[in-house]
């Protein structure tokens, strides 16, 4: 028999364990509106009030996304411009007038300016919140067919449709991956990231959205009978979580497994969760904040423990091997069987343990904390091969030691790639001081051809872009460079990585244009004003995320393969190259510094010093 108290008792501490995790799943669930989506729809009903249309319940019930989700608020918005009364035109008007207003408008927040005139972010928003892309694709349409009703049929049915699509072979395999998160969760210490991308690595991604299709029409017809409806909400109740431990099943299969299992479980399932009453009321009180950090997480690990009590209750009862097969889900594997699967993580830990060729002192301080080394020689190749089994050590040591769950002993395992890439792009190692400074010059020739290219593409013509003469824009190079070197100790942390990344690069991006600004009488190289989200003009989300990205790119793929290359070049000649570059840099920037390259499509921004003012749609550039 189910006992309700020792399952919610197990249910807290796993929450506890895992708490950042299974919030963030939770909220994920909630934003596209699988799941919890009341507490994110009480948040934002006080933060803003937006007239809703019938038709847009109508529609998101269509397209399967809750209405009180932020994903089904965004999609309902829009499909009403073309849904909403039976005059078309006018709708499609407002929005084309919502856009105009919109790129004349901008907010100061002290320095921040939103604004939706300049750069692409600025577009995306504009579109969405006005609606004016509905309006692009029906001109689209109407452009071929001719035909105002034509038009409007087809963009209504591929937004549908393409809402389906989405919502059921995206937001439905989310929905098995949280359940399969949760159980994870009840038995194992750590989740690796790689954990929310398994349905999509063992390639079973496509079979689990389908059974949760299948299982959604199965309700939709059953819920025209009202009661139906009901009963067939708890049979149904476990069809995520059959999923997400067996998605080899046909969805008849697994539907038909969770009506087993829920036979005569309804009532105690209903009782399971109107024991959450005192938490939602409590939730609606605090305004949505209590539900999103911890009623949730909560009430989700407690169906987790549910539905593992049902499939134990199957298994004794009656041999269910070939459909509850997922063993180490529910149990940690013995300490001999992950020895033997992970045999090779064993060697390479034991082997990691005994190396001893450190480096000290200076060295080590240069090479532990920014990443570099005088110049490559052997001793570098050991250690960096040292660092490389660290790495895969680290990638599959918790499931080792029973910690995480192993997944080389799945059903169905993840297929492990026969090319050692990580030798190829190992981006913990240390780079060499010549290797770093080569670097800095690829970085600055490629910032300077992006942004060439760019404005030949914009205007038609060539502009040599950047303070200085030469081919090369300084910021882009130096940024690559601190990147690599002051952000060495996040590279393990890819997600950290990231957005110091951008922090990093606003902080270099914003006081470099202070600097010009100051020592070039207000002259501005670049200027964001009217940009979604910049400040002061010298810096922008848009600029930012690119840089983030990039830095992202360059750090994991772009660093590594270039320095495999530069590692091949002897001592004397990367000497001999850097010597030259660098003399040519320095001439160029003593040259530049008392004649600044300045002109059209360079400088030709509004400066305290009256520089001779362009259109608003000057692109920005360094």
């Amino acid at each position: 028999m189910f006992d309700r108290k020792r399952a919610k008792a197990s249910a807290k501490k796993t929450v506890k364990l895992h708490y950042t995790v299974l919030v963030f799943m939770c909220l994920m669930a909630g934003f596209v509106g699988i799941k919890y989506s009341s507490a994110l729809s009480i948040i934002s009903s006080f933060s803003e009030q937006t007239e809703k249309i019938d038709t847009t319940g109508v529609v998101n019930k269509a397209a399967g996304v809750s209405k009180g989700s932020v994903l089904g608020e965004l999609i309902g918005n829009n499909i009403d411009i073309i849904v909403n009364g039976k005059e078309v035109t006018p709708n499609f008007d407002e929005a084309k007038q919502k856009y105009k207003d919109n790129k004349k408008k901008s907010m100061k927040l002290g320095s921040v300016e939103v604004s939706y005139s300049e750069g692409e972010f600025a577009k995306i928003a504009n579109a969405f919140s006005s609606g004016s892309y509905i309006y692009t694709i029906y001109k689209g349409v109407h452009s071929i067919t001719g035909s105002d009703r034509a038009s409007l049929i087809i963009v209504i049915i591929a937004s549908v449709l393409l809402n389906l699509f989405i919502t059921y072979f995206v937001f439905n395999v989310l929905s098995a991956v949280m359940s399969r998160i949760f159980l994870e969760a009840r038995i194992y210490e750590k989740i690796p990231v790689k954990n929310f991308f398994y349905l999509i690595r063992n390639r079973k991604w496509l079979k689990a959205g389908w059974i949760l299709l299948v299982k959604e029409f199965y309700f939709t017809l059953w819920s025209l009978t009202v009661i139906g409806g009901v009963i067939k909400y708890y049979s149904y109740f476990l069809v995520p979580y059959i999923a997400a431990e067996n998605p080899n099943l046909s969805a008849n299969e697994v539907i038909t497994m969770s009506r087993k299992l829920m036979k005569g479980h309804k009532w105690e399932c209903f009782k399971l969760e109107i024991s959450f009453i005192g938490w939602k009321l409590l939730g609606a009180i605090s305004f949505g904040i209590v539900e999103v950090l911890w009623v949730s997480p909560y009430e989700e690990a407690t169906i987790a423990e549910y539905y593992s009590a049902l499939r134990s209750g199957a298994l004794a009862g009656e041999k269910r091997s070939e459909i509850f097969i997922d063993r180490y889900l529910f149990e940690k594997a013995p300490r001999d069987t992950l020895v033997r699967t992970y045999s090779d993580i064993d060697d390479l830990k034991k082997e990691t343990e005994a190396f001893t060729d450190h480096y000290t002192g200076v060295r080590a301080f240069f090479a532990n904390v920014f990443g570099i080394v005088p110049m490559y020689s052997e001793r570098t190749e050991a250690i960096d091969r040292n660092e490389i089994n660290k790495i895969k050590v680290s990638q599959s040591g918790d499931e080792l030691e029973g910690r995480a769950y192993p997944e080389r002993l799945a059903p169905t395992p993840v297929r492990e790639k026969k090319h050692d890439r990580l030798s190829t792009i190992f981006y913990t190692r240390s780079y060499s001081v010549g290797s770093l400074i080569l670097m800095f010059f690829i970085g600055c020739f490629i910032g300077w051809a992006w942004e060439v290219i760019y404005k030949y593409i914009e205007i038609g013509k060539f502009v040599n872009r950047g303070v200085m003469h030469g081919p090369w824009l300084p910021i882009y190079g130096s940024g690559a460079v601190m990147i690599l070197v002051a952000l060495k100790k996040f590279r393990a942390k890819p997600v950290i990585e990231f957005f110091t990344a951008i922090v990093l690069c606003g902080f270099v991006e914003y006081y470099t244009a202070v600097i010009l600004e100051a020592t070039h009488n207000g002259q501005k190289w670049w200027d964001y004003s009217g940009y979604f989200l910049n400040i002061n003009g010298r810096v922008c989300a848009e600029g930012l995320m690119i840089f983030g990205i990039g830095g992202v790119a360059f750090v994991y793929f772009a660093a590594p393969m270039i320095d495999n290359h530069l590692r091949k070049l002897s001592g004397k000649l990367t000497a001999a190259v850097c010597a030259v570059l660098i003399a040519f840099f320095a001439a160029d920037m003593i040259y530049s510094r008392i004649h600044p390259n300045v002109g059209t499509g360079i400088t030709d921004y509004n400066t305290s010093s009256a520089v001779s003012e362009e259109s608003s749609s000057q692109t920005t550039s360094k």
